[in-house]
């Protein structure tokens, strides 16, 4: 089973990469950490962990995560964002491998990636023999969380911030895709990509 890690900057496309990979490969292994966070998430074990490290006042009265206090606390101060990524992190890398694990018996699942978001800033390991990015100017970044999540510049650039420069990610990626311009051309980066005698 060829085992392969895939990330990129916020508003690159690295998730809509994902789910492209999963149709052209339906059998293929897939852990999304983003998906892996929000369950955790729900657990009141976990939200009781992040209330201790960052204060009562991210929980909601009915004891629900306050989603934009969080965000406002971890990306505005970079020691809070390591007290969470420290609580999250393991419990993620956990899921990530037993999914691996299970994959790993099952004879007609020869492709198992991971969407890992923080790959190289958190140094999530689970054994990839490749890291593909997903990656366009920051410029794009920028224009896309502003369409899409209608952020301020200020957390626009907090966020940008607490990721690695984009074109860094580039240099340290086996495989790059580069998802500047439609979904089509996109496809077909990945498309070639799985296609090729190494992977497929």
């Amino acid at each position: 089973m060829k085992v392969l890690a895939l990330t990129g900057g916020i508003a690159t496309g690295k998730s809509t990469a994902g789910k492209v990979m999963q149709r052209l490969v339906p059998s293929m292994g897939f852990f999304d950490c983003d998906e892996s966070v929000q369950g955790l998430l729900q657990h009141r074990e976990t939200l009781e962990e992040i209330s201790t490290a960052l204060g009562e006042s991210v929980i909601l009265d009915d004891g629900s995560l306050d989603r934009p206090k969080l965000r406002g606390l971890v990306f505005e101060n970079s020691a809070h964002r390591k007290l969470l990524e420290g609580l999250l992190h393991p419990k993620v890398r956990k899921e990530c491998l037993e999914l691996r694990e299970k994959c790993s018996k099952n004879p007609s699942t020869t492709l198992f990636v991971a969407d890992v978001p923080l790959l190289f800033e958190s140094g999530f390991d689970f054994d990839q023999e490749l890291n593909l990015v997903v990656a366009t100017s920051e410029a794009t970044q920028r224009t896309r969380l502003k369409a899409r999540s209608h952020f301020e510049d200020r957390m626009i650039s907090s966020i940008l911030n607490a990721q690695l420069p984009i074109m860094e990610k580039v240099a340290r990626g086996d495989v790059v895709f580069w998802n500047e311009g439609c979904l089509a051309q996109l496809e077909r980066q990945l498309s070639r990509f799985l296609n090729t005698p190494s992977i497929s």
